[in-house]
């Protein structure tokens, strides 16, 4: 059966064939499928309603085409365009084998147009299948101006518009198959549900209905998608799908390890040797520990709320961040220079408290400690390292009640090392000879990593006032770019980056620039897509969205003839990318 299915899909690939582009036009005719198109002016932006009235039997194809075929697809090289609504689609079935999803007899697509000059062009591309399948195109010429018949065209195409459905449903993957959900129930008379795009799970995957769920029967583990069609009886509901939600204590306790393991990724290296040198400098002394600990955790618990706190306000008013968006600011790149450079200039007895205020409250308060973890979680956290980047962007789409105690068990974790070495020293006790000129040595020794930081920091912020794209095997990021490369059907890396995320560019150094990486990407023809979040982008925080993540780094990959995707951890080796790819 699977044989002649592939026989199937090889027979409709062979009739594909040629095509030439249109000539400009306001609408295409031909034996197969009528296409015309109606405008109306509202405000600076401008409503486009294409119309395809099929003939002969023939259909085209839907978003998500199903097994076969591509859908309509529409460019507007000369404006912004956004796609409000377009028609419900039905099941093709050909041979009881291969299902489709598309239209026979008429579809809408309704756009929100902006950006545009007296004139613009819009490019159609299409697939109309009938015991064949035959690609096709054309190029229309439109105006900024009202036609006389869009209202009665909208009101028509309005019928076949799916309802919205509110409440968003829930989406949980198990091995072998896609359970979707909601809170208020399903609608009556739900027959099946379409997912937005194709490669989430086969378009033949049995579905059945068990109380108050949809369950979709798949032979691998499905990916979840972010929308869909639910289909009924009575017509069809657009819906948004979001991961179940998870236990409030596995969230927890995924952020706590999380933390910890934090302490490892490079990004942390540089401010934990100042409390490598506050360690070493303390070590003998018995008196004082508990409170040292007790400010560490503080300041790193306090830093970390209060980037977190200031995230969740900003996203509550609309704003496109995500975790790390500190390090996205010049201006705060420059303070954190500036503040290291006062660091050295301590260490090295340049810089000196000379106030008996000053002194008195560095032995009372144990204020290092404190600045320690504050300033450590600065430059940490935009990073993420195993378990923190799921935690983290579970937590983003949760409420306060969740959301900030993710966060606290996170420095919690982050945390907990070095405050138990400043509770127990007796192994570094055991370990460090009597305090003499060596401890002098070490403390010039620990400030190389701080050096390193300005550094750094000074090189991300020439990249993000100065330095401009230069040539790269890797194309930049952008989801109309990623989408055609997929839609041929390529396979698809990309690498979601910032200079201000050392364990990004450690990945790059030791994996991704790599002559055996580069050489299997050229040999394997893979697109290689570099989403740079150095400096802030709406478009890149969307995408990170789709992946159910809001920090760096992020690596997804698509093998060819497949939208289903493959997130890869955040520290990479060689070997384990090549295997991934398909290349080892």
């Amino acid at each position: 059966m699977k044989n002649l299915k592939y026989a199937l899909l090889f027979l409709f690939a062979a009739f594909f064939c040629t095509f030439e582009a249109k000539a400009y036009t306001k609408s295409f005719d031909s034996d197969k499928i009528f296409i015309s198109a109606n405008t109306k002016k509202t405000g600076n932006t401008l409503d486009v309603l294409f119309s395809f009235k099929l003939k002969n039997g023939w259909h085209i194809l839907y978003q998500n085409p199903g097994e076969v075929g591509t859908p309509v697809t529409f460019k507007f090289p000369d404006a912004k365009a956004e796609l409000i609504n377009s028609s419900i689609p039905q099941k093709f079935v050909y041979e009881d084998i291969i299902t489709q999803y598309g239209f026979d007899d008429v579809a809408y697509y309704h756009f929100k147009v902006s950006n545009i000059s007296k004139t613009f062009n819009v490019n159609v591309s299409w697939t109309a299948c009938k015991d064949s399948c035959e690609p096709d195109e054309a190029s229309f010429e439109l105006i900024y101006q009202t036609n006389p018949s869009f209202e009665t065209s909208i009101e028509a195409a309005q019928k076949t518009f799916p309802k919205e459905l509110a409440e968003p449903l829930m989406a949980k993957a198990t091995s072998k198959a896609l359970i979707l959900s909601s809170k208020q129930g399903l609608p009556s008379n739900v027959e099946y549900f379409i997912a937005s795009q194709k490669g989430f799970f086969d378009a033949d995957s049995p579905q059945k209905i068990d109380g108050n769920k949809l369950i979709i029967q798949t032979q691998t583990r499905p990916q979840i998608p972010q929308a869909g069609l639910l289909m009924t009886s009575n017509g069809a509901f657009s819906v948004s799908v979001l991961p179940q939600k998870q236990s409030i204590f596995f969230l927890l306790l995924l952020a706590f390890v999380g933390g910890i393991i934090l302490n490892l990724m490079p990004c942390v290296f540089p401010v934990l040797s100042l409390k490598a040198i506050h360690l070493a400098k303390d070590s003998r002394k018995k008196k004082g520990r508990l409170t040292r600990a007790i400010l560490y955790v503080a300041g790193v618990l306090c830093s970390f709320l209060c980037v977190a706190g200031l995230l969740y306000v900003f996203k509550q008013g609309g704003a496109a961040i995500g975790w790390g968006f500190q390090l996205q600011s010049s201006a705060f790149v420059s303070v954190m220079i500036v503040v290291f450079v006062l660091i050295l200039l301590y260490l090295f007895n340049i810089f000196k408290m000379k106030t008996d205020y000053a002194a008195t409250l560095l032995k009372v308060s144990g204020i290092n400690s404190f600045l320690t973890g504050f300033f450590a979680v600065l430059i940490a956290s935009p990073c993420t390292g195993p378990f923190m980047g799921a935690a983290i962007g579970f937590a983003m789409f949760e409420s306060a009640a969740v959301y900030f105690p993710v966060f606290a068990a996170l420095g919690l974790g982050y945390a907990l090392p070095f405050a138990l070495l400043e509770m127990y020293p007796k192994v570094i006790k055991n370990i460090l000879p009597k305090p003499g000129k060596w401890m002098v040595r070490l403390k010039y020794i620990l400030s190389i990593p701080i050096i390193l930081t300005v550094l750094w920091l000074s090189w991300v912020l020439y990249h993000q006032l100065w330095q401009k794209h230069q040539p790269s095997v890797w194309e930049p990021y952008t989801e109309a770019a990623v989408s055609e490369a997929l839609e041929k059907g390529e396979p698809v890396f990309i690498d979601f980056t910032a200079k201000w995320c050392l364990s990004c560019l450690l990945n790059e150094k030791t994996t991704l620039e790599s002559a055996d990486f580069q050489k299997a990407a050229k040999e394997e023809h893979i697109r290689l897509f570099k989403a740079d979040w150095t400096n802030k982008s709406n478009e890149i925080f969307e995408a990170l969205k789709k992946y159910q993540r809001s920090s760096v780094p992020l690596y997804v990959f698509y093998p060819a003839e497949s939208e289903t995707y493959r997130i890869l951890p955040q520290i990479l080796t060689p070997d384990m990318v090549l295997s991934e790819i398909g290349a080892k």
